[in-house]
């Protein structure tokens, strides 16, 4: 019994070693690596502006100039992100970042140059402007990962490593602040964040995003993802939106999350309240209590990274549970430690609800309604922060600080145990796309993006062979790329055997290459199985990445005229 438990042990020991490294090869991406400094710079800025626009606002109009700063921040975003971030379906995606940057950045500037001019309606104007902005990074950047993240688990790993930069971001950013604006101002901190925005630009520019590959596209109405006119540029605003409304799974996933942005707004007054009039912790407890949310947030967002991609609906599920369970357990406290305690596993759950959340969309979405559909989860989690924060003062007068406390905090345990059947359901029904690990394994097929060998196994078919079947047969034109599913397959040449194949081994790719006839025969040893994909998306699936390409021929040179 100590044997097995042993094993067991090593066996787990493994299993998290190899999904640490999963992370240090998502990371060993150059790509994803730049794309997360991107990130997690504008993250900071997002985060020092809105800090020094609290104080910029509270220095010109008091608290309810603050309370207006916010709103005009925040509700712009909310209504206008679901609709704008389609922009990110209708062009390059990088490029579209590239512009919100540069965008963002113009924005900083100017707020700095207005508040050293004390015109506060100006500097009031554009926090509307950098909130839009700041709000679209995040569903181009979460849109742009699937393009470069080679497998479901790196772009588990990716996603993970995204929480981790935006939670040292949150915690930079007004940290920096915090030490800067006294010698600075307001509008010094503006001006050195939108300089730090354009060194976000510098890192992007140099980040090789694969342009998108239409296999198994062609005639289906989303090639591309671009409609011409009004009316297509109309249709495709409207997409996320349509695709959300008829999408189960997107359906439950924005509603859940919904549901925690709203909790999380009240969160945002009710601490507040908490810190002053239960836990008698004062100004400061109340960073101490948003301290202890990174502090979880940053040890959440390392754990996110080791998530099985195979149940990522049920972590998604238990991630809403806990997020209020411990808001709950908040009511009775009276002491700062213990719910600060609690707060720890707020923010754990919130990193982990982030990216299950997200890689579920990136998976269960069209790749070409990425961006929009992001747009909608985005749109939606700033509207849903905006009426938490205005229903949680109602809240606390009805109930008093701690019946808030639990009412608020129940909210997602009720609602993850009501949709707690659905979890089983997705999991089962997202599961990584047949012949994927097949697809992987190809040399040529292994430099390419997830998304475009997720789209090379759905054109995957199924082709089931007897013993003895020729497959093909020397002097016939190529059509077909083969990849071996089950059995053994013997290679002739001339009649005479030359090499076999068995499971994972791949043939056919010669003759689509070069061009050329088959000049080898392929038999089945046994009864077999194997995955056939046609000449148009083979072609499609390698001809946008060079190293794909320049594999393919190398194999072709290798293994002689055709096959």
């Amino acid at each position: 019994m100590a044997g097995l438990e042993r094993e067991a042990g090593a066996r787990g020991l493994r299993q998290r070693l190899r999904r640490f490294s999963n992370l240090s090869a998502a990371l060993h991406n150059r790509d994803i690596r730049r794309l997360e400094l991107v990130w997690g710079l504008a993250i900071a800025v997002e985060w020092a502006h809105f800090v020094a626009l609290g104080v910029f606002a509270y220095d010109h109009g008091g608290a309810s100039f603050v309370g207006l700063a916010g709103l005009v921040r925040l509700l712009p975003a909310g209504v206008l992100t679901p609709f704008a971030s389609s922009l990110g379906d209708r062009m390059r995606r990088e490029r579209m970042l590239l512009v919100l940057l540069v965008v963002e950045s113009a924005a900083l500037v100017g707020s700095g140059a207005a508040a050293l001019a004390d015109q506060r309606m100006l500097v009031l104007l554009l926090a509307a402007v950098i909130g839009v902005t700041s709000t679209l990074v995040r569903p181009a950047v979460e849109s742009i990962l699937p393009s470069l993240a080679h497998t479901p688990t790196e772009l588990v790993a990716s996603n993970g490593a995204s929480s981790t930069f935006e939670g040292l971001g949150a915690l930079g950013g007004p940290l920096i602040v915090g030490v800067t604006i006294g010698f600075i101002g307001a509008g010094g901190v503006f001006i050195a964040a939108g300089a730090t925005l354009l060194g976000a630009v510098a890192v992007l520019a140099t980040v090789n995003v694969p342009p998108p590959v239409n296999v198994g596209l062609h005639g289906s109405g989303l090639e591309g993802g671009r409609t011409a006119g009004i009316a297509g540029t109309i249709r495709t605003s409207l997409a996320g939106l349509h695709h959300v409304a008829r999408d189960r799974w997107a359906r439950v996933f924005m509603g859940l999350a919904g549901a925690q942005c709203f909790v999380r707004g009240c969160m945002n007054v009710l601490l507040v309240v908490a810190a002053f009039s239960l836990l008698h912790a004062g100004s400061s407890g109340v960073g101490y209590l948003n301290a202890a949310l990174g502090v979880g947030g940053l040890a959440g967002a390392f754990g996110a990274t080791m998530l099985s991609t195979k149940r990522l609906a049920a972590w998604f599920g238990a991630a809403i549970a806990l997020w209020g369970i411990p808001i709950a357990l908040l009511a009775p406290l009276s002491w700062i430690v213990p719910a600060m305690l609690c707060l720890v596993v707020v923010g754990a759950a919130n990193a982990v609800e982030d990216v299950s959340l997200l890689t579920l969309l990136q998976r269960s979405c069209p790749y070409e309604l990425l961006a929009s559909v992001l747009g909608v989860l985005w749109g939606l989690a700033m509207t849903a922060v905006a009426l938490g924060s205005i229903a949680a003062p109602a809240i606390d007068t009805a109930l008093g600080a701690r019946g808030a406390l639990l009412a608020v905090g129940l909210i997602l345990p009720v609602l993850a145990l009501a949709t707690s059947r659905f979890f089983s359901r997705a999991d089962a029904a997202l599961r990584p796309v047949e012949g994927l690990e097949l697809v992987g394994g190809v040399p040529m097929f292994a430099p390419l993006s997830l998304v475009v060998k997720e789209r090379v196994a759905a054109a995957l078919v199924p082709v089931p062979v007897a013993a003895g079947k020729t497959v093909i047969r020397t002097g016939e034109p190529g059509d077909r790329f083969y990849i071996v599913k089950t059995g053994q397959f013997v290679i002739e040449r001339g009649g005479v055997p030359v090499a076999s194949a068995g499971r994972g081994d791949y043939f056919g790719e010669v003759a689509l290459v070069k061009g050329v006839a088959r000049t080898a025969s392929v038999r089945a040893d046994g009864d077999s199985s194997l995955y056939a994909l046609g000449r148009e998306a083979f072609v499609d699936a390698i001809s946008g990445h060079p190293t794909a390409i320049a594999e393919a021929h190398r194999i072709a040179a290798e293994r002689g005229p055709g096959s």
